[in-house]
């Protein structure tokens, strides 16, 4: 059965207000180091997350397609770093040619965000000592946390606000 095209689009936030202060600052010398390595600066395309942009996008390849099938395995934005509540996430992609940039554009992104001090989402397939098995290559995120938060994490932000938690990961 051939799902229908998405809804119109939720809008997505780029915005570096709101990310953890050594989280933005590594995404920033990430986006450098892009830059140099390979002449194309990045895009930062989405960093915070609302509740209702994190359904729409998990509503593809499950609801509706446009081609690119799952897009993420995360329902609500609290399991997603990206979470405007936990700000310790963004998705990078090449300025003009967006997600269809070259496969080495791709791999100077990965060392780059790696060279930071940031996990990227392309070194998810495979990975033994993650276990994960989705690639998402515009994707990178503070320091070494798991792919999605755990619920002691929802539970600090809950209880204690956000910088507690930015804390508690290193990234404040």
């Amino acid at each position: 059965m051939k799902l229908p095209k998405p809804p119109r689009d939720v809008p997505v936030q780029s915005t570096l207000n709101g990310l953890a202060p050594k989280f933005r600052a590594a995404l920033l010398a990430t986006c450098d180091d892009v830059l140099k390595a390979t002449g194309a600066l990045p895009s930062i395309f989405e960093t915070l997350r609302t509740n209702a942009r994190q359904r729409h996008i998990y509503g593809f390849g499950r609801t509706w397609d446009d081609g690119r099938g799952i897009v993420t395995h995360s329902r609500d934005a609290d399991e997603s770093w990206h979470w405007e509540k936990f700000g310790l996430a963004a998705d990078l992609i090449h300025p003009t040619l967006h997600w269809g940039a070259p496969a080495a554009w791709w791999a100077a992104l990965g060392v780059a965000a790696q060279a930071n001090g940031l996990t990227w989402g392309g070194d998810w397939d495979g990975n033994a000592a993650t276990r994960e098995t989705f690639v998402d290559r515009p994707h990178v995120q503070f320091g070494t946390l798991r792919r999605s938060p755990s619920p002691r994490a929802r539970r600090i932000v809950d209880d204690q606000g956000t910088a507690a938690l930015w804390a508690e990961v290193g990234a404040a």
